[in-house]
């Protein structure tokens, strides 16, 4: 479903402050505050990538184009596979019998969506059409399911769509600790470790098994 995502805001507040760290690496004076505060980024930056999570407070933007619902031969004197396409450009039908689209999230967990964008094709004029969270009758356009993981944005309404492009603010905004645990030892491994040592493969595993899969 991803096309890609955007980090559009980076990260402001890291997962782990420096004091901790230090307090950790059992460093009691300033002369590396900045080797390790440079440490702490690519040490959330690295465990991001593995975990496909945020873990801490960022703007992201991500296109997303989901699966086509699918289809059988239509009805009629030829006998044909039904076009997806063609049916999405109908949005004065119930597409694909009124078919739930659910929007994977990637890098969760979300903590609110800004703007929810959808299109037909790269070539629409405008390019992105945006989604209101409700219709003229106060009825949701969508909903956020913050329970299922990956979070899901899940569309009520009936769309001429295939891609859509989603804004929102991810991450923790308080590190679960065996996440934080793991990322300090990745930490206190590249702060004694400086010449480009592998990681050793027990952190790796730690975070793999925090992974998100479903996307």
């Amino acid at each position: 479903m991803p096309v890609g995502y955007t980090v559009i805001t980076p990260v402001s507040t890291e997962p782990v402050t420096l004091s901790d760290v230090k307090r950790w690496l059992r460093v009691d004076f300033d002369d590396d505050d900045v080797v390790i505060a440079e440490i702490i980024v690519d040490a959330r930056r690295y465990a991001e990538n593995i975990l496909r999570k945020s873990l801490a407070t960022q703007t992201i933007q991500a296109i997303l184009e989901p699966e086509p619902v699918p289809t059988g031969p239509l009805s009629g004197p030829v006998g044909v596979p039904a076009d997806s396409w063609r049916l999405a450009e109908r949005p004065d039908v119930p597409l694909f019998g009124n078919a739930l689209i659910s929007l994977k999230i990637p890098m969760g967990p979300l903590q609110s969506l800004t703007t929810l964008e959808y299109q037909l094709t790269k070539m629409d004029n405008p390019e992105w059409t945006a989604l209101s969270a409700t219709d003229s009758n106060g009825n949701p356009n969508y909903r956020i399911d913050q329970v299922s993981e990956p979070n899901r944005v899940l569309i009520f309404t009936i769309l001429a769509a295939t891609r859509y492009r989603l804004t929102y603010q991810s991450g923790y905004t308080v590190i679960p600790p065996d996440i934080r645990r793991t990322l300090l030892s990745l930490i206190g491994f590249w702060y004694q470790n400086r010449e480009g040592q592998p990681v050793p493969s027990e952190i790796d595993m730690k975070f793999a098994s925090k992974r998100v899969f479903s996307l």
